[in-house]
């Protein structure tokens, strides 16, 4: 039996916040675009970082000597959270109005004070940044485990919804950039982008454990599928799909899938080649997706003749890899064995991360590159060849690889 339709794709679904006796949130203005929403973030609204929270927990958690944590205050600042002040000046401004609209219920540190917009956002960048358990999360900044737990969600929460126009598919002009940018790198037009899927690993309860959340090398797993552009920056997402499931099942369980097969998306102008031939708008994906118009595969590896396409092939398809790798590395709670999730939050948890990810793209902040992780993101995991191939996917990429052969 299919599973149930994925409630995790973008955009995403309104989130319903609890509502308060006695108070009802404010609707905040949508933001017309990311970039609107990134120079708000100066605005009067920016009330900065909460120097009280950070003076302590730099003190407490400051380096000593063989230390991996950075001597410099600035650089440990984004070593701790994954963002520079700016950027995190700017996540507190998008969800500041639904962290302070609700009753603090308890949300207090150990001298009794309520804890701050700031330091709400800090603990739960700390615990998705590290991957460490609430407690020692909690003992970090002075409160406790529940405190971590509830401010974590909160965020989560508020996130979803408050930065959900950092991840979308783009409009026409940025597209158009994109494309540019695929061609101006790795000399394939008409690419919009790459596309990829990977395990987020977990222990179930006995009554909770079935075949479908079991995966190839047995481990009880969450899929995410993700497209991204030549910066690695997240366009497309769907995951709460069971680690059981084939990625060519995952692909066509997918909004994206349906959009494409109706011709509601990547359906730009066809770019001309010089043999009169045409190349159509497509994204790039490994040898376990299956061969479409719109979804070039690398040739069978017995292939010989066609490994000069491979190789501009699979350097394409390295930003979606990229994008994992950095995703993983960054927000590590994604890269450990997650304890007995609830797995109608988790995809929540893994979209968060996913945002967090484009927000620094967006905000012109950085990954610093030994953050990223030093292995494949689905360390372990195979590629199983996927054999669909559809006469006009086989046409294409026989188109691309004779513009590539004759463009050199």
């Amino acid at each position: 039996m299919a599973p149930k339709k994925s409630k995790h794709e973008f955009a995403p679904k309104k989130i319903k916040l609890k509502k308060d006796s006695k108070m009802k949130l404010k609707k905040k203005k949508k933001t017309s675009s990311s970039s609107n929403a990134v120079a708000a973030a100066g605005g009067s609204e920016n009330r900065g970082v909460d120097s009280d929270w950070w003076n302590s927990f730099w003190e407490k958690n400051s380096p000593i000597s063989g230390s991996m944590v950075p001597q410099d205050e600035e650089e440990g600042f984004k070593y701790f959270f994954r963002v520079s002040k700016k950027t995190f000046e700017y996540i507190c401004s998008l969800v500041r109005e639904d962290l302070i609209s609700r009753p603090p219920s308890g949300l207090i540190n150990i001298e009794g004070r309520l804890l701050s917009v700031e330091k709400q956002v800090a603990i739960a960048l700390r615990r998705l940044a590290s991957g460490e358990s609430q407690v020692s999360v909690g003992a970090s900044f002075g409160v406790g485990q529940s405190t971590v737990s509830q401010v974590t969600w909160r965020f989560i929460e508020a996130m979803e919804e408050r930065g959900k126009h950092h991840l979308k598919w783009p409009e026409d002009d940025n597209l158009q950039k994109i494309k540019s940018e695929f061609e101006s790198s790795f000399n394939l037009p008409n690419c919009c982008g790459a596309i990829d899927a990977t395990h987020i690993v977990m222990t179930l309860p006995a009554v909770q454990t079935s075949d479908d959340w079991c995966d190839q090398i047995r481990n009880y797993s969450m899929l995410v599928q993700a497209i991204v552009d030549h910066k690695s920056r997240f366009l497309d997402l769907v995951t709460g799909w069971p680690g059981g499931m084939t990625i060519p099942k995952l692909l066509k369980f997918s909004g994206f899938y349906k959009l494409c097969e109706s011709g509601e998306r990547l359906n730009g102008n066809p770019r001309s080649i010089s043999d009169g031939s045409e190349i159509r708008e497509f994204i790039v994906g490994g040898s376990n997706y299956p061969l479409l118009p719109w979804l070039i595969t690398p040739y069978n590896e017995n292939e010989d003749e066609m490994s000069g396409f491979n190789r501009v092939h699979e350097s394409t398809r390295s930003v979606a890899v990229r994008a994992f790798s950095q995703l993983k590395g960054s927000w590590r709670i994604l890269n450990k064995v997650m304890w007995r999730p609830d797995k109608k939050k988790l995809p929540s948890i893994i979209v968060v991360c996913c945002l967090l990810h484009n927000i620094i793209i967006d905000c012109g902040d950085y990954i610093k590159p030994e953050v990223s992780l030093s292995c494949h993101h689905d360390l372990g995991y195979v590629e199983r060849w996927c054999k669909q191939v559809e006469p006009l996917g086989r046409k294409m990429r026989q188109n691309l690889a004779s513009y590539l052969e004759n463009s050199n």
